[in-house]
């Protein structure tokens, strides 16, 4: 096969939306700002969506296969886990600093809708309607329609919002009094009430801020233009990143999931949960990303990759695409302990380096423990024996990344590449037989 794009050509596709905005609103080319203002509103939304559904998906498994009263122990201590940075906070009175942080999370949530922070001497509230994760959820009834993986409790609460229960729980027990509680309402609304301790009768946040803090930055961008204001170079700036709090909140919440598995079952059980949990959502993709064209596919993985914090180059091969990853947005920054809020670190509790090999983790020793959903993601593309019915559109090279400070690399293959030929160690990485054998 040829080569179908020049150096400069795929530097120009890894480049995030928000330069291209920047570029055209220096041009003055307005209507494609305005256009690339949309697309940047949407880029996180299959990230975003994916988070929600694994993290409901995993608590609902916890509570199918070992019950409702160990499924709780469990999200108490991963609500423990996720809080720890927070409790910190409260506990030294910085309760503004934390307060703001929690708002973050579900401003960043796409299909969330915040009010207006309100406050008074004793509290700060948020309103959400609706909740753009477990109220996300359930407004589109998947609690009714799937009961064993995202209801089902005995308390009425869904799956998702059991996790969100269980960092309250953690927060507020750690610090001693309801720092942070939350109240459901009609159709995926919710209210969250941040108590005030060390600075009861303290105003934290002004008016400005009260309104200001629930909006994301490229709304605000688009309400300045809007008024007949183009002075939003800065509010375009890093936009791909700003929704690092909710992003890094839920990979954080994932490889929990993944340590809580280790000790719950071992690493056969990890794999059947990424298998039930994780696995489905890349089958359910499959259809769309064997339709693309190879320039439709590399500029999809390319927005993808921006949106899951990543830093990255392009380069192309005969038979595919390879995007250097350095680092991955999830497993690479943890690897590295560059998690938003300086929330984790390999070695801390929950937070294991899987010592022995097995195909859920690359058959490497020492593997990071997030990175098994990779392998489980390379397991759904490879195991099939067509790329029209198992594309290979993001499969990893699971022994890239054996140090915090490499690259990892990631294959995306073009539509005329013969799959027999691909490089078989991708398939002995994760125990299968090689593409050959597999195609017969």
């Amino acid at each position: 096969m040829t080569r179908q794009y020049s150096e400069a050509q795929l530097a120009d596709i890894a480049k995030p939306f928000e330069a291209h905005a920047v570029d055209a609103l220096r041009r003055g080319d307005l209507d494609r700002v305005n256009t690339l203002l949309e697309a940047m509103r949407q880029g996180p939304a299959g990230l975003d969506a994916l988070t929600g559904h694994t993290l409901a998906r995993k608590a609902g498994k916890l509570r199918r296969d070992f019950g409702e009263e160990r499924a709780r122990e469990a999200l108490a201590r991963i609500g423990a886990q996720i809080m720890r940075t927070w409790i910190e906070q409260v506990q030294r009175g910085d309760e503004r600093g934390a307060i703001a942080d929690l708002i973050a999370i579900f401003r960043e949530q796409g299909s969330a809708r915040l009010a207006p922070l309100e406050e008074t001497s004793d509290a700060v509230m948020l309103d959400l309607a609706p909740c753009g994760s477990g109220g996300r959820l359930e407004r589109q009834g998947l609690p009714e329609k799937h009961p064993e993986w995202y209801g089902g409790w005995s308390d009425g609460v869904s799956s998702y919002c059991q996790i969100c229960k269980a960092c309250q729980g953690a927060l507020n027990q750690a610090v001693g009094f309801n720092a942070w509680t939350t109240e459901k309402g009609p159709q995926g609304a919710c209210r969250l009430r941040f108590e005030k301790h060390a600075s009861r009768d303290q105003a934290l946040f002004d008016a400005r801020e009260r309104a200001t803090l629930v909006q994301r930055r490229v709304d605000r961008a688009q309400q300045k233009l809007d008024a007949g204001d183009t002075d939003i170079e800065a509010l375009l700036a890093g936009q791909r990143k700003d929704w690092k709090p909710w992003h890094d909140f839920g990979v954080v919440g994932l490889e929990y999931f993944y340590a809580m598995a280790i000790l719950m079952g071992g690493p056969d059980y990890l794999d059947e949960v990424l298998a039930q949990t994780y696995q489905p959502a890349f089958n359910a993709g499959f259809p769309r990303y064997a339709a693309m064209s190879d320039d439709e596919l590399l500029r999809e993985i390319a927005r993808t990759w921006n949106y899951h914090c990543a830093d990255f180059t392009i380069t192309e091969e005969d038979d595919r695409f390879v995007f250097h990853l350095d680092p991955c947005g999830s497993g690479g920054r943890l690897f590295r302990g560059e998690m938003w809020r300086d929330m984790f670190h390999y070695g801390q509790p929950l937070a294991p380096l899987m010592p022995e090999p097995h195909n859920i983790n690359f058959n490497r020793t020492c593997a990071p423990a997030y990175c098994t959903h990779c392998a489980a993601s390379n397991r759904a593309q490879l195991q099939g024996k067509s790329s029209a019915t198992h594309p290979m559109f993001f499969v990893i090279d699971g022994h890239a990344q054996t140090q915090p400070g490499e690259a990892c690399r990631q294959f995306s293959y073009k539509k005329q590449a013969v799959r027999e030929q691909a490089d078989p160690a991708l398939w002995r990485q994760i125990g299968l037989p090689g593409p050959r054998a597999a195609a017969e």
